[in-house]
């Protein structure tokens, strides 16, 4: 398995919101709704109240996630129908937010050396941006019937020395897109959710923070525009591993890390797959 080492003082839960949902089902200000479909399985978490989001150790806001199989086993129909899965959700989800997606900046978050961390470099890349074809020939742009898309991938702190939100934000003030669509890579509460599981949030996302790194958030506060957040745990605690015995006392003899499957290349490789596929077919030129 690829590891790589984190700050002791991460939180152990991972970051999806559905691996947090309390089993008290009747708790005020969190509605949880479970929808089969032939494609997979979407878990809807709502969070309208502040007891809700202390509960949930998550912002106020809507998280959405579709439960596939291991992304390295599924076969390429399997993917189409994830693709489409993701255009819609993500389009009733600016529907329900009222954004008219009109003009969109894509953001890649994550470390593409680094294949754990890769998820959001690699989508990006696949995306087809637009915005430039709309300011070069915009009669043309209108025969396209897509969204005026811009792509960047901002990079890590340690290569770029400036957090991605510095990055995100110089861009928004600029091109003033109607919403921010941020892809990273995320970590796992549990190994059955690893490489299988695709999360989609409209309140932002502070990079690195599944992996106790301090990073500032990038959401709408901080960059001006909605945040919508698309994640794929790649990897999970090592400490969550530890099944055996008393394991909140085995738990503080292991070495933090993260670790991810070994099958890793695969997962990021379809994940990106997904999630542009999804982006291209909602928003822009989907072929």
């Amino acid at each position: 398995m690829n590891s790589f080492y984190f700050n002791e003082s991460a939180d152990a839960l991972g970051d999806l919101a559905c691996e947090r949902r309390r089993a008290d089902t009747a708790l005020r200000g969190v509605d949880y709704k479970r929808e089969v479909t032939p494609y997979g399985v979407w878990e809807k978490i709502k969070i309208s109240s502040v007891e809700g989001a202390k509960s949930i150790g998550r912002p106020i806001g809507t998280y959405d996630t579709l439960e596939l199989e291991r992304l390295d086993l599924i076969d390429s129909e399997s993917i189409e129908d994830a693709k489409m899965e993701i255009a819609k959700n993500l389009t009733a989800l600016l529907e329900c937010m009222n954004i008219i997606p009109k003009r969109l900046l894509i953001a890649g978050l994550g470390n593409g050396a680094l294949t754990p961390d890769a998820v959001g470099c690699l989508a990006a890349s696949k995306i087809k941006p637009t915005l430039h074809i709309k300011m070069s020939d915009e009669s043309f742009f209108t025969t396209l019937e897509c969204s005026e898309i811009a792509v960047v991938t901002p990079g890590v702190r340690a290569t770029s020395g400036l957090d991605s939100v510095v990055i995100i934000k110089g861009i928004c003030d600029v091109i003033k897109p109607n919403a921010v669509i941020a892809i990273d890579s995320i970590a796992a509460g549990s190994t059955e959710r690893l490489g299988s599981t695709i999360q989609i949030s409209n309140t932002g996302i502070v990079p690195g923070s599944g992996l106790g790194n301090t990073h500032h958030a990038i959401n709408e506060e901080s960059v001006g525009v909605p945040v919508i957040a698309i994640g794929v745990p790649t990897v999970i605690d090592s400490r969550l591993l530890c099944r055996f015995g008393d394991e909140e006392e085995n738990a503080r003899g292991v070495t933090g890390m993260f670790v991810s499957p070994k099958e890793i290349n695969e997962i990021v490789t379809v994940a990106a797959k997904i999630i542009s596929g999804g982006i291209n077919a909602a928003f822009g030129l989907y072929s």
